[in-house]
């Protein structure tokens, strides 16, 4: 399954749960080195994910993919 194989570790998750614009860019800095960031992101998308970043997007671009 593609979550075993995120490049997020469970101590980064405050960084993607954060709107500090220094703790976003670390977050989307972790996603663009992701295998699985498509993954991640077309999850987030299909069940309409509202916090946090998934697959390098912030939840306000996701709304502006939807």
């Amino acid at each position: 399954m593609w979550i075993e194989k995120v490049a997020c570790k469970p101590e980064q998750m405050n960084l993607f749960f954060s709107e500090l614009k220094s703790k976003v860019a670390k977050a989307k800095a972790i996603c663009d080195t992701c295998p699985v960031a498509k993954e991640c992101l077309d999850f987030a998308l299909s069940e309409d994910i509202e916090f946090g970043i998934f697959g390098g997007a912030t939840p306000q671009e996701r709304k502006a993919m939807a």
